[in-house]
């Protein structure tokens, strides 16, 4: 992939931003995503595009020098550490270093969404009593309609197709000749 020119995938995230902006409004009632919690920062493989990373590596760039230190000794860690899973290097102080520039996977965290495959994937921290915990059963290890309807709540939550793939082949993808080159775990980019 040749350097990128950032102009056209700023105009994608601001039209993706825009929708999911509506998407986290529509399921507001079941998602309880503020600043300050990190959970799903901490415990991810956090697959994005060659793309992805390249605009992350600006915002790097625009760091600090012990912001950027200190995320240089993360990474060095999650190597040295070999885990499939593993806590993203660019969380500081429970705060993401590069937020305006955080890859999909990161923007659409929080949602019901799909995985890769086309099953439903919950958030992560449905089990700790946070997003949709109120109607995910840990028994069954899936949304319960019935704690929908004893909840009282307003809409019954819907799985929305937000994974990677589906992202990167929007339409707008296309007509914008957004090339997203080669996708990996976030980890095996450095």
């Amino acid at each position: 992939m040749n350097f990128p020119n950032f102009e056209n995938f700023e105009k994608f995230l601001e039209s993706v931003d825009s929708d999911l902006k509506k998407i986290f409004d529509y399921q507001k009632e079941y998602i309880f995503c503020k600043k300050g919690c990190s959970l799903c920062c901490e415990n991810g493989d956090y697959p994005l595009s060659e793309l992805e990373f390249e605009y992350i590596k600006m915002a790097y760039n625009k760091l600090d020098e012990t912001t950027r230190l200190q995320i240089d000794k993360n990474v060095e860690k999650i190597k040295s550490e070999k885990k499939e899973l593993y806590c993203c290097p660019f969380l500081i102080n429970k705060s993401c270093s590069i937020y305006n520039h955080r890859p999909f996977v990161c923007r659409t965290f929080g949602v019901l969404t799909e995985d890769a495959k086309g099953n439903p994937a919950y958030p992560s921290c449905a089990v700790n009593g946070l997003n949709f915990s109120q109607i995910y059963d840990k028994e069954k290890k899936h949304l319960s309609a019935d704690l929908v309807a004893k909840g009282g709540f307003k809409i019954f939550p819907k799985i929305f197709r937000l994974n990677n793939k589906v992202i990167m082949n929007l339409p707008l993808a296309k007509e914008l000749n957004i090339d997203f080159g080669e996708a990996k775990r976030l980890i095996d980019f450095f």
